[in-house]
């Protein structure tokens, strides 16, 4: 048996593209918030310092060159820029020069290399500063600074300043974390598809298994339950119902070939023996007579056993044939009309008590063979002097054929065992026969919607069929 490899299943693969899926969405989702985040934070921090620019121009305009001076001087403390960082981006950075760009004041010590000085200009530049300038870290690393520059009155040029460390800080934790949680759903997805598709594998294991078996010819495996009310297991149990029809029907058919063969084997022997006879009797024409009269008697019984079994079949592959709307009431006079002769050459008493208006849904001919087969076995089992009775009645909706006699009647365990192929209660099969006449009447009743019981007459039997679906015209 193949093994049912794990990254094959439906499941697992499922699971992995669905944990492809949610990973994409969470970096589509991730990604919009960082996008959005860092807008914001560029966004409050070109506001902050578009007002500090203007605070400071203001301040420039109204009280001089000497006051923005000082002013610059003391935001550029290592003080200030302390209490500056606290809830903040970063430092601020400041530089003011004269019209020649020598500075004047800030934590930066000369005006960046490149940037032409320009009325409101923004710009982001990456300085490096010196270990002793104020407005980074010492070090000497290369920092971001976000900043806008001024020209002011009399050719003072301004400069101000923030540092984007944290922003970009923050952006290396959101970028890991982004990292992260995809790596998290895609294990997770790994483990949850193999823990998912492993349970499956196992249980389609479980039902190729059983399948190999059945294969292999063992009608009798099933597939485990495992007694879950999942699809798997409604699954299984439809299988299993469906294999155990399959068994029934298999050793029917096979219970149907021998019976075939040990009841036909014996008419053929006869048959070839008169045959055999009336040649070596050749003179001899009363004997060839009565060889080819009992051969065609045979022969007889053969086609009527093979009729009654095609006879069956076709009534079991459920097609519907020439359905119509039967008087029942005609039928069973018809049927009375004739086994009433066949009673009466036997010695019994034959009774019929038929109910007129009695209609049904269903195919004329067919009704008609059960109700004779079921007439036919009564005469047949019933012995002389007896008496049988044939009743269609409507007691409560819908129409019944009832046939009753005073035979020996069949044992409450045989009942069920009686209505399958080729069961007979002779079991010398001294009595014409072939047991297929009960067999006959169940796969009518069953083909109409009929109910077929045996009871107790007491003594004898009394066969009921039972039509749900009659009604009265």
């Amino acid at each position: 048996m193949s093994r049912i490899s794990l990254v094959r299943t439906t499941v697992f693969r499922l699971a992995m593209l669905y944990a492809g899926l949610f990973s994409l969405l969470t970096a589509l989702s991730l990604a919009s918030i960082y996008w959005i985040t860092t807008s914001q934070l560029s966004s409050q921090i070109d506001a902050g310092l578009r007002a500090e620019a203007s605070a400071l121009e203001r301040l420039y305009q109204l009280k001089g060159i000497a006051v923005l001076r000082e002013t610059i001087a003391g935001r550029s403390t290592l003080r200030s820029l302390a209490i500056s960082n606290l809830g903040d981006a970063g430092p601020r950075q400041y530089l003011l020069t004269d019209p020649k760009l020598h500075p004047l004041a800030g934590t930066l010590s000369e005006w960046p290399a490149g940037i032409n000085p320009a009325p409101r200009q923004w710009i982001t530049l990456m300085l490096r500063l010196r270990h002793n300038d104020p407005g980074l870290d010492s070090g000497g690393r290369r920092d971001s600074v976000r900043a806008v520059t001024l020209v002011l009155r009399g050719g003072y040029h301004l400069l101000v300043g923030q540092s984007l460390n944290e922003i970009h800080e923050w952006r290396n934790g959101f970028l890991a974390l982004t990292l992260a949680a995809i790596a998290f759903i895609l294990i997770a997805g790994l483990a949850g598809g193999a823990l998912m598709g492993g349970g499956v594998a196992r249980r389609l294991e479980a039902v190729t298994r059983a399948a190999d078996s059945i294969m292999a010819g063992d009608l009798s495996q099933r597939i485990p339950e495992e007694y879950r009310r999942d699809e798997f297991g409604a699954l299984a149990r439809k299988l299993n119902t469906m294999l155990a029809r399959i068994e029934q029907l298999m050793q029917s058919t096979r219970a149907v070939t021998e019976n075939v063969a040990h009841d036909l084997r014996s008419p053929l022997t006869r048959l070839r023996g008169r045959a055999e006879m009336a040649l070596l009797k050749g003179n001899d024409t009363l004997r060839q007579k009565e060889a080819l009269r009992k051969s065609i008697d045979d022969v007889d019984g053969i086609v009527a056993t093979l009729n009654a079994i095609l006879s069956i079949a076709q009534i079991e592959s459920g097609a519907r044939r020439e359905w119509t709307q039967v008087d029942m009431g005609a039928v069973c006079r018809d049927a009375a009309e004739l086994y009433e002769a066949l009673a009466e050459d036997k010695g019994l008493e034959f009774t019929a008590h038929i109910a007129d208006g009695l209609h049904v849904q269903g195919n004329r001919q067919l009704i008609a063979q059960a109700v004779g087969n079921l007439l036919d076995n009564a005469i047949k089992y019933t012995p002389a002097g007896g008496g049988i009775s044939l009743t269609l009645e409507n007691p409560s909706g819908p129409a019944v054929i009832t046939v009753t006699d005073t035979g020996p009647g069949i044992p409450v365990d045989m009942r069920g065992k009686v209505l399958e192929r080729f069961v007979r209660l002779d079991a010398s099969r001294r009595l014409p026969g072939n047991g297929l006449g009960l067999s006959l009447v169940k796969a009518v009743a069953d083909h109409h919607g009929a109910a077929l019981s045996l009871a107790d007459n007491r003594p004898g039997l009394r066969a009921s069929l039972s039509f749900t679906g009659g009604n009265s015209i």
